[in-house]
């Protein structure tokens, strides 16, 4: 199990479910099935799972990813990991976008949903 620490709720993610955050890639940390404890400045949220990984280059970043995961755009989003990360050389160093989903008990599907008008 890995620390997955929040300073700030980027586009009140963390409220969610399901959720994405942009991360250094690190191959042994980062992979389909790893237990995570999410922590937003120290305190304990949730247990959850990294459903899935997708690697990348900061230049590679979309539309979906920048919007979803930090509520900006690819350029401000970029901005944002630059000023992070200023060491970084990010012609080298790949990004990670992690899907986690968190553990809680699964709630039954509102019936509404399948009721036919």
């Amino acid at each position: 199990m890995i620390d997955l620490k929040f300073s700030y709720n980027w586009n009140k993610k963390l409220d969610c479910r399901a959720f994405t955050t942009i991360r250094l890639y690190q191959p042994a940390k980062h992979y389909r099935g790893q237990s995570v404890r999410i922590l937003l400045k120290e305190n304990f949220i949730a247990e959850g799972m990294l459903h899935d990984v997708s690697a990348f280059y900061l230049n590679q970043m979309n539309t979906y990813m920048a919007w979803i995961d930090t509520g900006y755009s690819v350029e401000e989003a970029q901005a944002i990991i630059r000023k992070m990360y200023p060491k970084v050389d990010f012609e080298q160093q790949r990004l990670a976008l992690l899907l986690i989903v968190k553990e809680e008990t699964k709630k039954a599907l509102p019936q509404e949903l399948f009721s036919q008008a």
